[in-house]
């Protein structure tokens, strides 16, 4: 059993602070949000943040996915179960030839800054030169950076 409920709210929050942020000038100025299903049939929220909405290979696109901790054990009928909190936070975008990250700087900038407000673990994902920015091809992706909570007001460190 799982609830993808707090998931999606976190992942509506951070759509409509960049639809408040990126509405002035940006190259990214369309956000569009789906489902995506893992391997163990669970339905996690994302959004495309995209210019004009296009998301194919080569364009300018950040991709952000949150979905809950596998809690490493099954309910008694057998099924997948995961914690209702923490969550992780999958950033992705696509890198150029060169190795730098096709959308501009600032943009991307932008998007990790309100990800990271929402309190959750944060995983960069770079998708390779040529692979469009999909929800598979981002969670196939190795991360290149993994980043949690130092200190958590509760454990008193």
């Amino acid at each position: 059993m799982y609830s993808n409920a707090k998931a999606i709210r976190l992942v509506q929050d951070i759509v409509d602070l960049l639809n408040v942020r990126l509405a002035n000038g940006s190259g990214l100025n369309t956000i569009t949000q789906g489902f995506y299903v893992d391997a163990n049939g669970a339905s996690w929220p994302f959004a495309t943040i995209s210019h004009n909405g296009t998301v194919t290979e080569g364009s300018s696109v950040v991709y952000i996915q949150i979905s809950n901790v596998d809690a490493v054990s099954k309910d008694i009928f057998g099924n997948q179960t995961y914690a209702y909190a923490p969550h992780i936070l999958q950033l992705g975008y696509e890198l150029s030839s060169g190795g730098a990250p096709i959308p501009a700087i600032a943009d991307l900038l932008t998007c990790e800054f309100e990800a990271i407000k929402s309190g959750v673990r944060l995983q960069v994902k770079q998708v390779a030169n040529g692979t469009a920015v999909t929800p598979t091809s981002v969670n196939a992706a190795t991360a290149a950076a993994d980043l949690d909570q130092l200190y958590w007001p509760t454990k008193l460190v």
